[in-house]
């Protein structure tokens, strides 16, 4: 009976050596990292891959003496923790051994084990955290996307009723004119200057509207041969009024004997004009004379179309980054426009690139018809 007591007693040291080394085992491989503390907050126990957060060894953490001096102070309360038996979710900034800062999420329990009441868990969460921060900058970003839609739709319906009294103006203007052979000589000169400078104005006005409808309507691809030097002068025209307001000298330098180019007009439109605004805004508030140029050339495969600016030029740390989405450098800017430029633009063959020099150029190649 004897001997069958002590194999029970050695069967049982043996699975409590095994138990307590896949605890071991455990604690060892986890990514957590776990403390106990007496109730003056002294450490009882300090796991052994406590370097994988923090980034010091277990003697190390057991040298700062208390979970308060480790972990910050006022960690928990005492009474709510007798209480509750448990509380969870305590976050905590932390910084590591070698000056990294970490997010903590820290789980606090009641326990009595060798002279341990209180056990700590650790749980790095800096990345998790990180990720929420840009998931909720991009629906913020998308949610300012979407109002820019609704301005646009807004844009476009306000771009139909100002139509309607320029067709007016236009026609009374026309009528008026043929009244106009009924005056005298000199009352018929001034007037009828007048009504062609109504004319001309309203047909402009006009112009200008088309543009915007072309550029807000949803519409599919089509690609035709298309005059690069006129479609740059068009934009020109587009912006001449804006530049005046933002006191900026507009200059265009169209090149010769220029090769078509097979293109979705509307597209490439849409991306000159976003260039050029984007040229004027970042220049917009700048002492001094305020340039942008807009050039095309020839080239052996091609055409170059170049915008340039005389301002800062963008910042070197964005430069490698600045056709990505989401990456602008303005305040108030959500980062899709030079994104969307590129996907225009190689979806035509060719290639954007920007660059610093004296100002920022942003350079767009085109192949050939």
């Amino acid at each position: 009976m004897a001997e069958t007591g002590n194999g029970g007693r050695e069967r049982a040291y043996e699975a409590l050596r095994d138990s307590e080394e896949l605890h071991r085992a455990t604690l060892s491989s986890i990514s957590d990292a776990v403390f106990m503390a007496n109730d003056a907050g002294e450490f009882t126990y300090v796991c052994p891959n406590v370097d994988v957060i923090f980034g010091f060894s277990p003697d190390e953490v057991r040298a700062r003496g208390t979970l308060g001096a480790f972990l910050g102070d006022r960690l928990f309360d005492p009474s709510e923790l007798d209480a509750r038996g448990e509380i969870q979710n305590v976050e905590r900034e932390v910084t590591t051994r070698d000056g990294t800062q970490r997010t903590i999420l820290i789980c606090l329990k009641r326990v009595s084990i060798r002279g341990g009441t209180v056990l700590c868990t650790c749980r790095d969460v800096t990345a998790l955290r990180q990720a929420e921060k840009q998931l909720a900058l991009a629906q913020l970003e998308l949610a300012h996307a979407g109002r820019l839609a609704l301005v646009g739709e807004l844009t476009a319906s306000i771009v139909h009723e100002i139509q309607q009294p320029l067709m007016a103006i236009s026609a009374n203007a026309e009528v008026a004119t043929r009244h106009v052979e009924r005056l005298s000589n000199g009352a018929r000169v001034e007037l009828g200057e007048i009504l062609a400078d109504i004319q001309e104005a309203s047909a402009s006005a006009s112009e200008i509207i088309q543009r915007l409808r072309s550029l807000a309507r949803k519409r599919p691809t089509e690609r035709q041969s298309v005059d690069v030097n006129e479609l740059i002068l068009g934009v020109a025209r587009l912006v001449t009024a804006d530049a005046m307001r933002r006191r900026v000298n507009l200059r265009v330098d169209t090149g010769t004997s220029m090769p078509k180019l097979v293109v979705d007009r509307v597209s490439l439109q849409h991306v000159l004009l976003n260039l050029v605004m984007n040229a004027m805004e970042a220049i917009e508030k700048m002492p001094g004379p305020r340039e942008v140029k807009l050039q095309s050339r020839g080239t052996r495969d091609g055409i170059e179309v170049t915008v340039h600016d005389n301002g800062p030029g963008v910042p070197a740390e964005l430069l490698p980054r600045i056709f990505e989405p989401f990456v602008t450098t303005k305040t108030d800017g959500i980062g899709l426009g030079l994104s969307i430029a590129r996907t225009i633009v190689e979806a035509h063959r060719g290639r954007i690139t920007a660059s610093n020099s004296g100002g920022a150029s942003f350079v767009i190649l085109l192949p050939a018809a």
